[in-house]
């Protein structure tokens, strides 16, 4: 399995790495809630949409003790090593950069010069735009 190389931009900071763990514990618990809601053998959570959004954005903390270990079958376990820096530096992206411009031709340029290459680039694209729409769809 490859996994892509963790990009930190110049403006990347230490407060990126907190709001993407937070916006990450939160999903977690909503997609074992999911799986439980159609009849997975996961945890009942009580984890409403919400708890979700109130704890991605900060509002409400992660109960604690309440995030299960991952029961992730191999194409779960495959998303989160190979798409989850893209998602991150979307969803980044959009923290410093979403209150001065929207998504643009060149916003996009922008963000492709941050990037790693072109090939991963290419590969990325679409996860760091739905990173950046996340983050765009969440914002305080």
């Amino acid at each position: 399995m490859t996994t892509m190389q963790q990009t930190r931009p110049a403006w990347y900071t230490k407060e990126d790495d907190t709001a993407w763990e937070r916006v990450k514990a939160a999903f977690r618990r909503d997609w074992t809630q999911t799986k439980h809601d159609f009849g997975g053998n996961e945890p009942n959570l009580n984890q409403k949409m919400g708890d979700t959004v109130s704890q991605a954005t900060g509002s409400k903390p992660i109960p604690a003790g309440n995030t299960p270990t991952c029961h992730c079958d191999s194409k779960s376990a495959d998303y989160d090593a190979t798409s989850e820096p893209a998602y991150k530096y979307g969803y980044l992206a959009y923290r410093h950069f979403g209150k001065e411009c929207d998504w643009c031709d060149n916003t996009e340029a922008r963000l492709q010069r941050d990037f790693d290459d072109d090939e991963k680039w290419e590969r990325n694209r679409l996860a760091v735009r739905r990173g950046w729409d996340y983050a765009q769809s969440h914002r305080d």
